[in-house]
């Protein structure tokens, strides 16, 4: 006999987490932060920081500009009434990592991502204060990130060997675009993370070239340049969000301790 077929309906089951979080939102350079084909990623990274601590979430999203980003963040953080805790639990801290496809130039018809510089600096803004509000008074920390140095010379050879176009970027527009980030930061109180001067942006391009995969993307050293500046960000402006180095990493002073007993204090 067949068994009859019934239209179903999906329902949204809200997720129960006991341990904290850590939130990445950002474009493809977050959304490859977990790295691939044996490479490191500066996302890995931070989740290897935190086992046992905190869950790091990966809410990347390729080729995403910050107008993209601020129509989707209602399904990444919740909307309205909706509890914030069961879509990405209770965050520590949450990274902002757009701007790379923002300061693509406007001429770039094809990809179409370029956003003008003063509206980025307002949704980046907008975007702080809106994850601030769902929280409510119980508000995590917000890190903003600069975009990365544009090594040209790499990206348009990576853009016509793979798509037979450009792509067109500049590494100056990138500056500029990291320039309103650090702006928006001093304003609002965040931490910033200036990957442009961590990769050596002012350099020449081939110096910063080596820590991009295509001159746009972070390769295994430029992911860990991020993530060791990520984590001096914490230790300096959030110590007590750092992880816990001492006292076996459970019993120091501060930071986020391991979750749990240690095994020896069960025994």
């Amino acid at each position: 006999s067949t068994i009859p077929w019934h239209r179903t309906t999906c329902y949204y089951v809200p997720m129960r987490m006991s341990r904290s979080t850590v939130v990445l939102f950002g474009d493809s350079i977050t959304q490859m932060g977990f790295g691939g084909d044996s490479s490191i990623g500066w996302a890995s990274l931070l989740a290897n920081a935190y086992t046992r601590r905190a869950d790091v979430l990966n809410r990347g999203y390729s080729g995403y500009n910050t107008r993209f980003a601020m129509d989707i963040l209602p399904s990444v953080f919740g909307s309205g009434d909706d509890d914030v805790s069961s879509y990405v639990g209770r965050p520590l801290f949450v990274t902002v990592f757009f701007g790379a496809n923002d300061a693509s130039l406007p001429g770039d018809r094809a990809q179409n991502q370029h956003v003008p510089i003063d509206e980025y600096e307002g949704n980046l803004r907008k975007m702080v204060q809106s994850i601030g509000e769902r929280f409510q008074a119980d508000k995590p920390a917000v890190v903003l990130i600069t975009p990365p140095p544009l090594a040209k010379k790499k990206w348009d050879g990576w853009c016509m060997e793979n798509y037979g176009d450009l792509s067109p970027r500049t590494n100056e527009a990138s500056k500029m675009y990291g320039d309103r980030v650090k702006s928006v930061a001093k304003e609002l109180g965040c931490p910033v993370v200036d990957s442009f001067s961590l990769l050596g942006g002012n350099d020449t391009d081939e110096s910063y070239g080596k820590h991009l995969e295509d001159g746009l993307h972070l390769n295994g050293s430029g992911n860990k340049l991020i993530f060791e500046g990520l984590l001096d960000v914490l230790k300096r402006d959030f110590p007590e969000l750092a992880p816990m180095d001492d006292g076996d990493d459970k019993h120091g002073k501060k930071g986020i301790a391991l979750h749990g007993a240690l095994w020896k204090d069960l025994c």
